[in-house]
Protein backbone atom coordinates (compact mmCIF):
# COMPACT_ATOMS: atom_id res chain seq x y z
CA UNK A 1 0.00 0.00 0.00
CA UNK A 2 1.15 3.51 -0.73
CA UNK A 3 0.26 6.55 1.38
CA UNK A 4 0.97 10.22 0.75
CA UNK A 5 1.12 12.56 3.74
CA UNK A 6 2.25 16.10 4.44
CA UNK A 7 3.92 16.65 7.81
CA UNK A 8 5.06 20.13 8.79
CA UNK A 9 4.61 21.36 5.23
CA UNK A 10 6.76 18.59 3.73
CA UNK A 11 5.28 15.87 1.50
CA UNK A 12 6.21 12.25 2.23
CA UNK A 13 5.44 8.93 0.56
CA UNK A 14 5.09 5.90 2.83
CA UNK A 15 5.06 2.43 1.27
CA UNK A 16 3.91 -0.61 3.28
CA UNK A 17 4.55 -4.09 1.86
CA UNK A 18 3.47 -7.26 3.62
CA UNK A 19 1.04 -8.06 6.40
CA UNK A 20 0.63 -6.35 9.80
CA UNK A 21 2.54 -9.18 11.49
CA UNK A 22 5.49 -8.84 9.09
CA UNK A 23 5.68 -5.70 6.98
CA UNK A 24 8.40 -3.65 5.38
CA UNK A 25 7.86 0.13 5.53
CA UNK A 26 9.82 2.71 3.59
CA UNK A 27 9.54 6.49 3.76
CA UNK A 28 10.42 8.60 0.74
CA UNK A 29 12.13 5.62 -0.90
CA UNK A 30 14.68 5.17 1.89
CA UNK A 31 15.58 1.67 3.05
CA UNK A 32 12.65 -0.07 4.63
CA UNK A 33 12.12 -0.89 8.27
CA UNK A 34 10.61 -4.09 9.62
CA UNK A 35 7.23 -3.44 11.21
CA UNK A 36 4.83 -5.58 13.23
CA UNK A 37 1.65 -3.88 14.42
CA UNK A 38 -1.72 -4.52 16.00
CA UNK A 39 -4.57 -2.14 16.64
CA UNK A 40 -6.22 -1.72 20.00
CA UNK A 41 -9.72 -0.17 20.34
CA UNK A 42 -9.71 3.58 20.81
CA UNK A 43 -7.28 4.44 18.02
CA UNK A 44 -4.20 2.90 19.61
CA UNK A 45 -1.60 1.03 17.56
CA UNK A 46 0.95 -1.20 19.29
CA UNK A 47 3.96 -1.79 17.08
CA UNK A 48 7.48 -3.12 16.95
CA UNK A 49 9.72 -1.19 14.54
CA UNK A 50 13.10 -2.81 13.86
CA UNK A 51 12.83 -4.60 17.23
CA UNK A 52 11.87 -1.43 19.18
CA UNK A 53 8.44 -1.40 20.85
CA UNK A 54 6.30 1.73 20.34
CA UNK A 55 2.72 2.76 20.94
CA UNK A 56 0.92 5.31 18.80
CA UNK A 57 -2.44 6.97 19.29
CA UNK A 58 -4.26 8.04 16.13
CA UNK A 59 -7.22 10.38 15.81
CA UNK A 60 -8.99 11.64 12.71
CA UNK A 61 -9.05 15.40 12.41
CA UNK A 62 -10.19 17.79 9.72
CA UNK A 63 -7.99 17.18 6.68
CA UNK A 64 -6.07 14.20 8.01
CA UNK A 65 -4.83 12.48 11.12
CA UNK A 66 -3.18 13.45 14.40
CA UNK A 67 -0.68 10.84 15.59
CA UNK A 68 1.04 10.77 18.98
CA UNK A 69 4.21 8.67 19.31
CA UNK A 70 6.67 8.80 22.23
CA UNK A 71 5.09 12.00 23.55
CA UNK A 72 5.30 13.84 20.21
CA UNK A 73 2.33 14.86 18.05
CA UNK A 74 2.47 14.60 14.28
CA UNK A 75 -0.27 16.14 12.12
CA UNK A 76 -0.62 14.20 8.90
CA UNK A 77 -2.38 16.09 6.13
CA UNK A 78 -4.02 13.88 3.54
CA UNK A 79 -5.71 15.34 0.48
CA UNK A 80 -7.82 12.21 0.09
CA UNK A 81 -9.08 12.43 3.67
CA UNK A 82 -10.03 16.05 3.06
CA UNK A 83 -12.03 15.04 -0.02
CA UNK A 84 -13.81 12.20 1.76
CA UNK A 85 -14.56 14.01 5.01
CA UNK A 86 -14.74 17.72 4.31
CA UNK A 87 -15.66 17.85 0.66
CA UNK A 88 -13.46 18.78 -2.24
CA UNK A 89 -13.97 22.29 -3.52
CA UNK A 90 -14.25 22.93 -7.24
CA UNK A 91 -15.39 26.32 -8.46
CA UNK A 92 -16.80 27.19 -5.04
CA UNK A 93 -19.03 24.08 -4.82
CA UNK A 94 -18.36 20.90 -2.92
CA UNK A 95 -17.76 17.82 -5.07
CA UNK A 96 -20.07 14.84 -4.73
CA UNK A 97 -17.22 12.42 -5.48
CA UNK A 98 -16.41 10.40 -2.35
CA UNK A 99 -13.01 8.69 -2.06
CA UNK A 100 -11.32 6.62 0.63
CA UNK A 101 -9.12 8.52 3.11
CA UNK A 102 -6.38 5.93 2.53
CA UNK A 103 -6.07 2.62 0.71
CA UNK A 104 -8.00 -0.15 2.44
CA UNK A 105 -10.89 -2.62 2.31
CA UNK A 106 -14.59 -1.75 2.27
CA UNK A 107 -16.25 -3.18 5.38
CA UNK A 108 -19.78 -1.85 4.90
CA UNK A 109 -21.71 0.24 2.36
CA UNK A 110 -24.45 2.22 4.11
CA UNK A 111 -26.21 3.75 1.07
CA UNK A 112 -27.58 2.68 -2.31
CA UNK A 113 -28.23 4.48 -5.58
CA UNK A 114 -31.20 6.84 -5.30
CA UNK A 115 -30.83 7.45 -1.53
CA UNK A 116 -31.07 11.04 -0.30
CA UNK A 117 -28.09 11.87 1.95
CA UNK A 118 -27.33 14.73 4.32
CA UNK A 119 -24.04 16.58 4.61
CA UNK A 120 -21.79 14.52 6.91
CA UNK A 121 -23.92 11.35 6.72
CA UNK A 122 -21.99 8.06 6.93
CA UNK A 123 -21.72 6.40 3.50
CA UNK A 124 -19.02 3.73 3.62
CA UNK A 125 -16.87 2.12 6.32
CA UNK A 126 -13.30 1.43 5.11
CA UNK A 127 -10.71 -0.54 7.09
CA UNK A 128 -7.14 0.68 6.64
CA UNK A 129 -4.20 -0.40 8.76
CA UNK A 130 -6.64 -2.26 11.05
CA UNK A 131 -8.59 0.96 11.77
CA UNK A 132 -12.15 1.55 10.60
CA UNK A 133 -12.70 4.88 8.84
CA UNK A 134 -16.21 6.30 8.59
CA UNK A 135 -16.36 8.00 5.19
CA UNK A 136 -19.02 10.71 5.17
CA UNK A 137 -20.93 12.70 2.57
CA UNK A 138 -19.13 15.91 1.56
CA UNK A 139 -22.45 17.34 0.31
CA UNK A 140 -26.18 16.85 0.75
CA UNK A 141 -27.88 15.33 -2.28
CA UNK A 142 -28.88 12.12 -4.04
CA UNK A 143 -26.61 9.09 -4.39
CA UNK A 144 -26.07 8.78 -8.15
CA UNK A 145 -23.66 5.85 -8.16
CA UNK A 146 -22.11 3.33 -5.73
CA UNK A 147 -19.02 1.64 -7.17
CA UNK A 148 -17.92 -0.50 -4.20
CA UNK A 149 -19.20 -3.46 -2.20
CA UNK A 150 -18.08 -5.01 1.09
CA UNK A 151 -14.73 -6.75 0.66
CA UNK A 152 -13.57 -4.50 -2.20
CA UNK A 153 -10.07 -3.04 -2.09
CA UNK A 154 -10.05 0.74 -2.56
CA UNK A 155 -7.41 3.36 -3.22
CA UNK A 156 -7.50 7.11 -2.71
CA UNK A 157 -8.09 8.11 -6.32
CA UNK A 158 -11.21 6.17 -7.29
CA UNK A 159 -14.66 7.41 -6.31
CA UNK A 160 -16.55 4.95 -4.09
CA UNK A 161 -19.80 6.94 -4.18
CA UNK A 162 -20.99 9.73 -6.47
CA UNK A 163 -23.53 12.19 -5.08
CA UNK A 164 -25.58 14.63 -7.15
CA UNK A 165 -25.42 17.73 -4.92
CA UNK A 166 -28.76 19.17 -3.82
CA UNK A 167 -29.81 22.37 -5.59
CA UNK A 168 -28.31 25.56 -4.17
CA UNK A 169 -30.64 27.33 -1.74
CA UNK A 170 -29.25 30.75 -2.52
CA UNK A 171 -26.94 30.75 0.51
CA UNK A 172 -23.35 31.61 -0.33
Amino acid sequence: MRFEFTVGGRAHVVTVEGKPSDANVSVDGRDGRRLDWATIPGGVISMVVDGRSLTARVARRDGGLAVWVAGRRFDLETGAADDAVGGARHGGRASGSVKAPMPGTVVKVLVKEGDEVALGQSLVIVEAMKMENDVRAPVAGTVRKVTVAPGASVGTTEAMVEIEPAAETGAA
